[in-house]
């Protein structure tokens, strides 16, 4: 069908791209069979097809839906409630309501033709795009519906258990962006209700929300139950985003109000976390905007990797890095750098996010085979390892990359960065909570620091800060040197001197997550309650995480080499045993220590001090972390020290002598439980030996059967072949059938073995009131013009009894009919014991019949004619028939030499009428009853064809003898005229030759009436 048969041209309210490959043909047939014709949606069908041969989706679809249904042409516009099938060997594109079609690359295998469209439909359409997977292999559509959904789109996902081939399903559903997981029948009730849903549809938008108090209030306990849950205080972002998400989830849910979705929230912690995560919008890619990354290379990369004294680790920060992606594509460009100019340098990234879901993602380091559509050959063979159906970052590129959980606005910012790059996350965020994640960059970057933003991002008011490298793809450079208020949580409180970040060790992906969040909170109110001068906040490593007051009389100085921030490392040697001392009873008894009287040297003097620990947990629960907080109290001269009840005085000399002792009772159990670690080590490396060598075997027997595998696929692509050329071979019948179905006008039907209607040709509809939508509908539902009782009780005789049934038959119009019944083997069995389908013909005979009888009727009457016609010429003599004859000649002689044979005449009675001119002859025509006419063949200036034409003309239908005196050439002219019926010469003429010629006339014009009376009673 081609897209001018279609007449609606109107514009869709959503657009639903469908992806599906192998066994995608059933689940497509569900679909849409369960799917009604007025959705007000366009639906395009995007199918992994065969470039060898034609396909018949069309055609096989066709049966599950009255939607039209196109092939795609390029530049083809959508309508609404229409299906659109892409063509193979294409990639498709959407572009403001058009379908733009171009060729795929035979090298760039596979071809991820969903994925491309779908791109493209949540680019082009936003909100209103659809994205459905459903049955096929592999992990196409799984990036197309990452971009649906960042754009706010629906998510459908076949349920993999019910898909003839689960990988495109499974890896979509894994995602965890499907909105919708069900069966392809149940999808278009969903479809149909999320789409007319009022706040979808936009009768009732929760977006309004913001002008009544009431719905204010609701969605003030919807942020709290989020904040509750996840930690996020989701009110500083955008209402627009907000609003639009929850827009989806009435829809998704049919919900139709802002307190319904409340009390799900509160009723459901799944809906609470799908919200969560929709808020969140973790959308990435590697290498996201090609243009910016390579930009980013020409006028950064060196220049940071270049700058400072050429020794200290360059430090870059990736601020909302989602899953990792755009972390791991910095380093790529790092570590290439690095590789082309030759430079020695640490680089160290800071991947940040405040999911902490796709932190644990983005800490494996492992991503599905899509990402070969975002990475060269070159890169993914050099920084990737393939394994199975995904790819893994390899251990070089792991070992740049820190990942930790980290809220942008709430949590204080990483410090002396190099490179920091925030792409895309901004622009959810309201304008005060922009400003504030803006100083705490401008914080966190050294001076000429390079900042990296998205595409729709701006600094606003920070620009007079910054410098701009290319406004294209928002890259800025830091240039002022102004001191700016860093904004801290409210929580905390405003005097810290110098936030600390910890250092992050290689070795343990977990215990690398040590930045600052709102977990301290209860420590910053424990040091509020007691005004600790000086103080040092520990964490369960007893590395030091914020410092209070003054800490450099306490600490050593910084050294070369690498930096620890643990406090044993930075206390001084006169404090040390004291400090781990207190801080070992504190953690072991779990209890709070105060030491008194603790000598030591400060400021070049001998002085004492008291030390205190405070031990900090989160909650109650065992496992909860535990914080330190480690206080110095210098002695005043006059000695007067305030004291905890449960201070002791410190002996240097006891309490070493407990400490080497606590020390050597710990060293021997970590010895007993190294050795217990190196035994199970050895049992394991056993195991796995024997494992690996099981592993080296199956590897063996798979790779027999990879081959056997594509030598059966090979077997079935030659069957495949075969099929597809029997295909081909029945649709060319079928073809050939239907054309004669089409032309023929015969009335024919087909009924199957349950009497239900197959097939009929448009020719039936004259006695069956039979429409294209009684396909399938059984026979004795339709009503038909036939006068005849016995209709449905012959064709179950015929079904069941494999009779043949053929009689005449007349409709209720009065027409006359051939009814033939036959019986129909559907499945060749003409057996007459099987159930039979009927072949059913009516054949219109109404003519037939009637020139039957007309034919009848006719001999019969030409027998009698034969019998008046011999009796006639028998008895000539004893008749005596009146004749009336107009004579028209302009021969005076001519005229009295016939009048003389009609009086001799004695067989019949003749009234003679003479004229002179043609007018005179077609006046008298005009007004008598004239049963000869004799006609000379020139009247003066006028000849008898000019007498014939006027006849006509009047419409005066009189038979005319001619008289001629030039017989041969008038015959040439005129004599197979039907008004001439004879010519005679007047050379030859005489009475006998005049009475019979005009018997003769006679004759033929009863004949002639006879045959009028046929067609007229025909007719």
């Amino acid at each position: 069908m081609t897209q001018s048969e279609n007449t609606q041209n109107i514009p869709p309210s959503h657009v639903v791209g469908i992806g599906t490959s192998a066994g995608g043909l059933e689940a497509l047939q569900e679909f849409f069979g369960n799917l009604p014709s007025d959705t007000g949606a366009t639906y395009i069908v995007v199918q992994h097809l065969s470039p060898d041969y034609k396909s018949m989706m069309s055609e096989l679809l066709t049966k599950h839906t009255d939607m039209p249904i196109f092939e795609v042409s390029d530049s083809i516009t959508i309508e609404a409630n229409a299906i659109y099938l892409m063509p193979p060997r294409k990639n498709m594109l959407i572009t403001e309501g058009k379908l733009l079609l171009s060729d795929q690359m035979p090298d760039r295998l596979p071809h991820l033709s969903i994925d491309v469209f779908l791109r493209s439909l949540a680019e082009d359409q936003q909100h209103k795009g659809i994205g459905i997977i459903l049955s096929g292999t592999g992990t196409d559509g799984t990036r197309g519906i990452r971009a649906m959904k960042e754009a706010g789109g629906l998510v459908v996902v076949q349920k993999p258990d019910s898909a003839k081939f689960d990988g495109m399903p499974t890896n979509a559903y894994q995602t965890g962006l499907a909105d919708m997981v069900l069966l392809p029948s149940e999808m278009g009730k969903s479809l149909v209700d999320f789409i007319n849903h009022p706040s979808i549809k936009g009768d009732a938008p929760v977006s309004s929300f913001t002008a009544s108090d009431g719905d204010s209030k609701v969605l003030d306990d919807i942020f709290d139950i989020l904040k509750k849950q996840s930690s996020i205080n989701f009110a500083q972002y955008k209402s627009s985003t907000v609003s639009r998400r929850i827009e989806r989830r009435l829809g998704i849910n049919q919900l139709k109000t802002l307190d319904a979705y409340l009390r799900l929230l509160k009723e459901s912690s799944r809906e609470v976390s799908i919200l969560s995560k929709e808020l969140l919008i973790n959308v990435t890619r590697f290498f996201r905007d090609d243009e910016a990354f390579e930009k980013l290379t020409t006028v950064a990369v060196h220049k940071v990797l270049t700058s400072g004294n050429g020794k200290d680790p360059i430090r870059l920060w990736i601020a909302g890095c989602s899953s990792g992606e755009e972390a791991y594509s910095i380093a790529i460009l790092f570590d290439e750098a690095k590789e082309k100019y030759q430079i020695d340098r640490r680089v160290k990234i800071f991947a940040t996010d405040v999911d902490e879901d796709a932190i644990a993602e983005a800490s494996t380091g492992v991503y599905a085979a899509e990402i070969v559509q975002d990475i060269s050959k070159s890169r993914l063979k050099h920084y990737f390892e393939p394994t199975g159906n995904a790819y893994v970052v390899s251990a070089k590129l792991r070992k740049m990359v820190i990942f930790a959980q980290h809220n942008m606005i709430e949590d204080p910012p990483f410090s002396n960065i190099n490179l920091l790059s925030c792409r895309n996350a901004l622009i959810y965020f309201q304008q005060n909570a922009q400003q504030k994640v803006f100083l705490s960059f401008y914080f966190a970057l050294q001076q000429n620091g390079y900042l990296f933003l998205g595409n729709s991002e701006s600094l606003g008011d920070m620009a007079a800060h910054f410098e701009t490298v290319d406004e294209r793809t928002r890259i800025f450079q830091k240039v002022s040197a102004a001191r700016l208020p860093l904004k801290q949580p409210s929580s905390l409180k405003q005097n810290i001197t110098a936030p600390v970040v910890s250092p992050i060790s290689n070795s343990n992906v977990h215990q690398s997550r040590m930045v600052i969040n709102n977990k301290y909170n209860t420590v910053m109110e424990r040091l509020i309650e007691h005004y600790a001068p000086d103080c040092v906040v520990l964490n369960d490593n007893f590395d030091a995480v914020h410092v209070y007051g003054d800490m450099t009389r306490y600490t050593k100085g910084l050294g070369r080499g690498k930096v620890s921030l643990n406090i044993k490392d930075m206390i001084c040697d006169d404090l040390a045993i004291a400090v781990s001392t207190a801080l070992y009873r504190s953690e072991k008894n779990e209890e709070d220590v105060f030491y008194s009287d603790v000598a030591c040297i400060l400021d070049g003097e001998a002085s004492y001090i008291d030390l205190a620990v405070f031990m900090v947990k989160q909650s109650d629960h065992q496992s909860s972390p535990r914080s330190y907080i480690l206080q110095f109290i210098v002695h005043e001269h006059d000695n007067v020290v305030r004291k905890s009840p449960k201070s002791i005085t410190f002996d240097g000399g006891e309490q070493s002598l407990q400490r080497i002792h606590d020390l050597e009772q710990e060293l021997v159990k970590k010895q007993e439980h190294l050795q217990v670690t190196i035994e199970e080590l050895e049992t394991t490396n056993e195991e796995l030996q024997s494992a690996n060598e099981e592993l080296m075997s199956s590897n063996e027997e798979l790779q027999s059967t990879n081959e056997e595998l594509q030598s059966v696929n090979e077997e079935l692509y030659t069957v495949n072949s075969e099929y597809q050329e029997k295909i081909s071979q029945l649709t060319e019948a079928n073809m050939d059938l239907d054309n004669v179905i089409n032309s023929t006008d015969l009335g024919i039907i087909f009924l199957d073995e349950n009497l239900t209607i197959r097939k009929y040709t448009p020719h039936s509809a004259n006695y069956i009131n039979l429409r294209a939508s009684d396909i399938g509908r059984p026979i004795h539902h339709i009503s038909h013009e036939l006068d005849y009782s016995d209709f449905l009780t012959q064709i179950g005789n015929v079904s069941t009894k494999g009779e043949v049934v053929e009689q005449d038959i007349l409709t209720k119009t009065g027409q006359t009919a051939l009814l033939r019944m036959a019986p129909y083997a559907v499945n060749d069995d003409i057996s007459t014991t099987a159930q039979h389908g009927v072949l059913i013909t009516i054949t219109n005979i109404s003519r037939l019949k009637f020139v039957e009888n007309a034919l009848v009727q006719a001999q019969e009457q030409f027998k009698t004619l034969l019998v008046n016609r011999s009796k006639r010429l028998h008895h000539r003599i004893e008749v005596n028939q009146h004749v009336t004859v107009m004579v028209v000649d302009d021969d005076a002689v001519d005229r009295l030499r016939v009048q003389r044979y009609f009086k001799e005449s004695e067989e019949r009675t003749f009234t003679i009428v003479e004229a002179k001119t043609l007018e005179e002859a077609i006046e008298l025509a005009g007004r008598m009853k004239i049963d000869v006419c004799l006609l000379d063949y020139q009247l003066g200036a006028n000849t008898a064809e000019d007498f014939v034409n006027a006849m006509k003309d009047k419409d005066i239908d009189t038979p005319i003898i001619l008289l001629s005196g030039q017989k041969e050439s008038v015959m040439d002219k005129t004599f197979l005229s039907n008004e001439i019926i004879d010519v005679i010469s007047k050379d030859d003429l005489s009475k006998p030759l005049l009475v019979r010629s005009i018997d003769y006339v006679l004759e033929r014009k009863e004949i002639k009436d006879i045959v009028q009376k046929f067609e007229v009673a025909e007719r």
